[in-house]
């Protein structure tokens, strides 16, 4: 339910806002403990990892491992003030569901044959990383509940009843049994540029300049990344027959269909030109509802490392301003694409000394446009949100007409630009 409705619905209603910052600063920190203790991380989400401790442990002495886990939950919840639940295993399957029997803020360890067969065969099916409830239900009719009932059936029954690859990750996971190794430096398949929020075209020219510059910032982002690809895939959401032309959230896509199409280049490139103009091509072979298209997403696969040729990418040149007065006078904006690791922690200090002056001098305005701008100009939408959010929630508190006005100058030209650039406009009411 949207915000909005739910406070049609009930006016006193409280709402707790995000707290990006506090989020960002906790995972860093936590993140930072378990790399101080084994480099061997693999990542799964801000606040869940895999650690691999075999080099620095003794795998057969309980005690040992026990007082590890102990040591390390203990060190996380002093720095950030958070509970922390740790199952252990001989691989993934294990210590993820060891993690279970350990919560809420404890630890579990499963380590051993024995110890392993008792404790999964009474798990439910369910219970299997990576078993949905489609493939729940289909083994819960034909009479497999638990771990242990599966234990009877086949490698091929289990393929004929879910598949060959699920049926195979039953087969060894209710036995389990895991080869999944530690993933600790991600390798990246692909890149896209996607925007599925105030599309409305109603021309193949105005497609065709929006697909423009969606491959323009494809480019850029690829050259900040190094790579050229040689697949392009044209992503589309476009309206659903039985859909409403206008969806509940305003200029948002509602209910689509997704649909794509790739095409293999002969020669790897990051060029804005060529992939737009292979884009143009798949667009040219597809039966498309122009005025129902709400979302528009440009990918490029099979990538390749371009460190070793010149890239034909260009970073725009930064240049402070030097001004007699102003808080962000000193303050050189990063690049945006390197926002979002501690830079952007910094701008939000900057913004905020800057809101609370006596005054919004000129020359702090020209320079929070700018980095608006080039966040546009980068495509990284969600932070420009993210920090208009905390903008505006500092200006409430301070209560200065002044200063509004000089702000809501800002989101007009924010607006503008991204009028002029995607021919849409940002929902920054609803922040």
């Amino acid at each position: 339910m949207f915000l909005g409705k739910a406070l049609g619905l009930c006016p006193n209603i409280v709402t707790v806002p995000y707290e990006f910052d506090e989020y960002h600063s906790a995972s860093n920190e936590l993140y930072r403990i378990m790399v101080h203790k084994t480099p061997y991380v693999e990542v799964v989400s801000c606040d869940e990892a895999f650690i691999d401790v075999v080099e620095i442990l003794d795998a057969s002495n309980e005690d040992e491992i026990a007082a590890y886990v102990q040591e390390l939950r203990a060190e996380i919840h002093a720095a950030i003030g958070c509970t922390v639940s740790v199952g252990v295993g001989p691989n993934k399957l294990i210590s993820r569901m060891a993690t279970r029997a350990g919560k809420p803020n404890g630890q579990f360890i499963c380590r051993e044959g024995d110890a392993i067969k008792k404790y999964l065969h009474s798990q439910d099916v369910s219970d299997l990383p990576g078993i949905g409830r489609s493939t729940a239900h289909k083994l819960s009719s034909e009479g497999y509940k638990k771990c242990s009932d599966l234990l009877a059936l086949s490698r091929s029954k289990l393929s004929e009843l879910l598949g060959g690859k699920t049926g195979e990750t039953v087969f060894n996971f209710c036995r389990g049994i895991d080869t999944r190794e530690l993933t600790v430096k991600h390798e990246r398949k692909s890149i896209s540029v996607e925007i599925n929020y105030g599309i409305r075209v109603q021309t193949i020219k105005e497609l065709e300049l929006f697909l423009l510059n969606l491959s323009k910032e494809l480019e850029k982002r690829m050259g900040r990344e190094n790579v050229t690809g040689s697949l392009v895939t044209i992503k589309l959401k476009q309206r659903s027959e039985d859909a409403s032309l206008e969806p509940v959230k305003y200029m948002g896509h509602g209910i689509c269909d997704n649909i794509s199409k790739s095409l293999n280049i002969a020669t790897s490139t990051m060029d804005g030109g060529v992939i737009h103009s292979k884009v143009m091509s798949l667009i040219s072979s597809m039966s498309l509802v122009l005025s129902d298209i709400r979302g528009v997403g440009i990918q490029m696969g099979k990538l390749k490392d371009n460190s070793e040729t010149q890239s034909n990418f260009k970073q725009p040149k930064h240049s402070s301003k030097v001004v007699e007065r102003g808080v962000c006078k000193a303050f050189q904006f990063p690049e945006p694409e390197f926002v979002g690791s501690k830079d952007d922690m910094e701008i939000k200090r900057v913004l905020r000394s800057w809101c609370e002056g006596n005054e919004p001098y000129q020359v702090d305005v020209d320079q929070v446009d700018r980095y608006f701008r080039e966040l546009i100009d980068y495509g990284n939408i969600s932070l420009l949100l993210e920090i208009i959010r905390h903008i505006r929630k500092i200006l409430e508190l301070k209560n200065n007409c002044e200063w509004k006005a000089v702000f809501n100058g800002s989101l007009q030209r924010v607006q503008e630009k991204i009028h002029l650039d995607f021919n849409g406009i940002l929902d920054i009411e609803s922040l």
